[in-house]
């Protein structure tokens, strides 16, 4: 890879959605590309992923501060990584100010991204923005005039639990076969933990995965039931807690 080649995952101008890994900060480092998030973009375990929904930018400059021994003693290339959004994705200024000073609270339902699955009792999910809903408590009367989520700078500390994923769920079930690592869900805060940790449930029918990976091909998942996903190209089928679309006027 030389040092202004696309180190990430994602090619320039491609659009991403919240939770999508545009690259793996610390392998790139030793190879010449140093990623710096920027606007719409988070860090998280030496990952970046963007939080907002938007097509993939980059500025790119050398940095003669730094060389790698991978990269053959040349100087590093940093890659400042944002989002960016179309015109009628922006968000006007009530709105802007309010995903500033927003955090999550109980009843709020939130856009989170799973990090871990702990067999059998639990995940661990960043949560990444709040969705504006009528339900939603706590929200100003700005905030839930938009129609579109409400992405946090910084993710928040996220757990749903085995017996919160669905409805009257048995001590039984296999976490494994509602969500998995790197899934996208939609969840509501149902309790505060101890740590700044937030309770998520998804026992809701429009709650639970929106997005999700193939193992095998890397193909987004295409929902067939509200337990099942499937591969568009290899036609397997996984287990998930699949989110039912929510009806738009």
């Amino acid at each position: 890879m030389t040092s202004k080649s696309n180190p990430l995952g994602k090619k320039l101008g491609t659009t991403v959605t919240p939770g999508d890994r545009l690259g793996n900060i610390l392998a790139l480092r030793n190879k010449g590309a140093h990623l710096i998030a920027g606007n719409g973009t988070y860090t998280r375990h030496g990952h970046l992923y963007a939080s907002l929904t938007g097509q993939v930018m980059a500025a790119v400059q050398e940095d003669d501060n730094y060389t790698s021994a991978e990269n053959d003693g040349n100087n590093t290339t940093l890659w400042i990584v944002s989002i960016q959004q179309n015109p009628q994705q922006q968000p006007q200024s009530a709105y802007a100010k309010a995903s500033t000073s927003i955090c999550p609270q109980v009843g709020s339902v939130i856009l989170g991204r799973v990090t871990r699955v702990v067999r059998p009792s639990y995940a661990v999910v960043d949560i990444i923005a709040i969705v504006p809903t009528e339900n939603n408590n706590g929200q100003s009367s700005a905030m839930k005039q938009q129609p579109y989520i409400i992405p946090f700078h910084e993710p928040f500390a996220g757990t749903l639990r085995q017996n919160e994923i669905r409805p009257q769920s048995a001590i039984e079930l296999e976490i494994s076969d509602c969500v998995r690592p790197g899934d996208v869900i939609l969840a509501r805060i149902h309790a505060l933990g101890g740590e700044k940790e937030y309770i998520l449930s998804t026992a809701e029918t429009e709650l639970g995965v929106v997005k999700a990976t193939c193992e095998s091909s890397g193909y987004d998942l295409v929902p067939v039931s509200y337990k099942e996903m499937e591969c568009p190209v290899t036609k397997v089928k996984e287990g998930r807690k699949v989110a039912k679309p929510r009806a738009t006027a």
